[in-house]
């Protein structure tokens, strides 16, 4: 949101839309993630550092989707179709995420089936989790759920693994990658000027003016 502190506040989507103003987003982020989502989402503790792989993995996939809007908000406020890479790549990631939510596929091998970096950081050689996220052991309440979990997910694998061979079912593998993203070629920095900083190092930024006197204050 935007506001001068006198008028009332403008989402950026909705700045970039108006003729008289022209905006820019910039994305400043931390050196890493450190929050830890709990309760699917409804709530985060900003403790507990992730891999910086990860968190750089959630950092463009954050600017992924804010480039997704301020191009659809672009879009329709020229009157002009999605482009169909983006169309494509939209859809990519939203089926990713819809498998993401629903529980485990029975062709899914039961020593993978705990392997998610966001929940354990520490599993035994069958794949079953030791300690969670914050590289804690797991308590014995928590092991005997997710015994449950896996009793119940063999249960399923081994008669999906039978369906499999009785009917010889080839499956064709998905594709891993999504299309091309062709951000330059399609976001017009005259709507509103994207500018995402690099994730895990310092952060350098200069201001400039073509006109003086020109003064920047800070508040810390």
């Amino acid at each position: 949101l935007w506001g001068d502190g006198e008028s009332s506040t403008s989402s950026t989507l909705a700045l970039s839309a108006e003729t008289t103003q022209t905006c820019s987003l910039v994305i400043v982020p931390q050196a890493n993630l450190i929050s830890k989502v709990k309760q699917g989402g409804k709530s985060i503790q900003y403790h507990g550092q992730i891999k910086k792989e990860k968190g750089q993995e959630f950092y463009e996939y954050f600017c992924e989707c804010l480039k997704g809007k301020l191009l659809e908000a672009q879009c329709l406020h020229n009157s002009q179709e999605l482009p169909e890479w983006y169309k494509k790549r939209k859809a990519f990631f939203e089926k990713q995420n819809n498998n993401n939510k629903q529980s485990s596929s029975p062709s899914t091998p039961s020593n993978q089936l705990f392997r998610d970096e966001s929940k354990y950081s520490e599993w035994d050689e069958e794949g079953f989790p030791i300690k969670d996220v914050e590289g804690k052991e797991l308590t014995k309440s928590q092991i005997k759920k997710l015994n449950k979990v896996l009793e119940a997910h063999c249960k399923r694998h081994s008669k999906w693994k039978e369906h499999d061979e009785n009917n010889a079912t080839t499956y064709v593998v998905p594709s891993s990658s999504p299309p091309l993203a062709q951000w330059d070629e399609s976001l017009d920095p005259s709507f509103c000027l994207f500018i995402a900083g690099s994730f895990g190092k310092r952060q350098g930024l200069t201001f400039s003016s073509d006109m003086g006197p020109f003064v920047h204050s800070f508040q810390v």
